[in-house]
């Protein structure tokens, strides 16, 4: 299987690798901008979705409605993908890298003013409560094959040997946050990583940024781009791979909230959310 996987990629990136060939003669700015995009260890590949048809560019933020974006998308691209069967979510995924497309494509996508890079960013204390409820809440400290949990017992001995380990363990919010707030930064996993880190690639500049908490409102100027028809609409107004959880102010005591603030105060700053959530 891991084979196949590896020449389904391969075969997806034919164009780009047929076209930087061609592209160190032909339009050499093109590989300029993908180095400087690549530069500081950003891979491209990991959170940036191409539409070239429809001029737009969006980068990923996990925990922040990625996954209903991705499906939208992917969705009015007419795209389907075996890895996301309807017992997964959603039988789209959405839809192109940017190393399925040619180099000059992307370098004129990115660049043109007609283009839409949006992304969406969230409340950094709800962001932080919906990453412990999907990825660890309940789940027993051990190595199975687990991604998240084999890198919080693998990041664990550099963090805090305090920290629970073992399959009688699970991990806590209140051990959560000091896992999270000690891994943000040398633990480069997007899930946690600051959001204006994410959005930082050198290079791209994005020209729209909206919010979960007014998704719809902010939703809507993407699907005007678009020209989304009125189901398309409809399908992307409805919520999609939610983590289940209280409402998020009921997990933060305010040593808790000073936490998570001095992790992630650029995102505060930048995206203007407000310090204080309201603490129990």
């Amino acid at each position: 299987m891991p084979f196949f996987k590896r020449a389904e990629i391969t075969f997806k990136e034919i164009p780009w690798i047929a076209s930087t060939g061609v592209a160190k003669l032909t339009n050499p700015e093109s590989i300029a901008f993908y180095r400087k995009v690549t530069s500081g260890g950003y891979e491209p590949e990991k959170n940036i979705i191409v539409l070239p048809r429809h001029k737009l560019i969006y980068v990923t933020v996990p925990k922040s409605a990625s996954t209903r974006i991705r499906r939208t998308l992917a969705r009015i691209e007419g795209r389907f993908s075996r890895s996301l069967r309807q017992s997964k979510r959603s039988k789209y995924r959405g839809p192109y890298g940017p190393r399925n497309i040619t180099i000059g494509s992307f370098h004129e996508l990115a660049t043109d003013p007609a283009s839409l890079r949006f992304s969406f960013v969230r409340n950094p204390y709800a962001r932080i409560v919906s990453c412990w409820a999907n990825k660890f809440a309940l789940k027993p400290l051990v190595r199975a094959g687990d991604p998240f949990i084999d890198a919080y017992l693998a990041a664990r001995p550099e963090i805090d040997l305090r920290l629970p380990e073992g399959a009688t363990h699970s991990l806590s919010f209140a051990d959560f946050v000091v896992f999270v707030t000690a891994a943000a930064e040398i633990h480069k996993d997007s899930h946690i990583q600051a959001q204006s880190d994410i959005l930082s690639i050198p290079g791209l500049e994005l020209n729209f940024i909206g919010k979960v908490e007014s998704f719809n409102q902010d939703f809507a100027r993407v699907l005007d781009h678009l020209k989304a028809s009125d189901d398309a609409r409809g399908e992307a107004s409805k919520a999609l791979n939610e983590s289940h959880h209280f409402d998020w102010p009921t997990y933060y005591t305010p040593e808790l909230a000073d936490r998570i603030y001095r992790a992630y105060e650029c995102d505060f700053d930048q995206f203007v959310y407000s310090r204080a959530p309201s603490l129990r």
